[in-house]
C-alpha cells in the first residue's frame, strides 16, 4: 500500500470518528455536571481530530501561511524518494556548503529548509529574535550561492 493510499485511508476513518465522536458530544445531557465535563473533553478531542485531519488533506500544517505550499514536506519527501543519489562532486560541494556555515546558521537553515519550521517556530526552540533567525537563514543561503556560483 503506498502512502497516498495510507493517508487517504487515514483520512476516511477520522472523519468517520469525527462524526461519531460529534454524535456522542451532542447527545450528552450538559446539564448534568459530569456531562457537560465530559462534554469538553470530547470537544477537545474533536478539535485535536479536525487539526489532524486538516493536516492531512492539506498535507501541511494547519493555519501555515505565506508560501507554505512551497516549503510542503510531503512532497520535499516524495522528491527525495524519487532522487538519484548524489555523484562525488555533488557530495563534495555539499560538504563544503555546510563546513562554511556557522552551526547556528546551519541549523536555522535545517529547521527551516528541511523540516520546514516558521521562522518564529525556530526562535521559541533556539531562543533568538525571529530577526535573528531570518539573518542566519539569509547568510546561510547567501554562503551556499557562493559555492555553487
Amino acid at each position: 500500500m503506498t502512502d497516498r493510499n495510507l493517508i487517504a485511508e487515514l483520512i476516511v476513518q477520522y472523519s468517520q470518528g469525527i462524526r461519531h465522536l460529534d454524535q456522542y458530544r451532542q447527545s450528552l445531557d450538559r446539564s448534568d455536571p459530569d456531562q457537560a465535563d465530559e462534554a469538553r473533553t470530547v470537544s477537545g478531542m474533536l478539535s485535536d481530530m479536525r487539526y489532524a485531519l486538516d493536516w492531512m488533506r492539506r498535507g501541511r500544517r494547519p493555519g501555515s501561511r505565506r508560501g507554505a505550499e512551497r516549503r510542503d514536506i510531503y512532497r520535499r519527501r516524495e522528491l527525495l524518494a524519487s532522487a538519484e543519489p548524489l555523484t562525488e562532486e555533488e557530495r563534495q560541494s555539499l560538504i563544503d556548503c555546510v563546513a562554511v556555515m556557522t552551526e547556528r546558521e546551519l541549523t536555522c537553515w535545517l529547521l527551516h529548509m528541511a523540516h520546514g519550521l516558521t521562522q518564529s517556530e525556530i526562535a521559541d526552540r533556539l531562543g533568538v529574535t525571529r530577526t535573528s533567525v531570518q539573518q542566519f537563514i539569509i547568510r546561510a543561503r547567501d554562503k551556499i550561492q557562493q559555492r555553487i556560483s
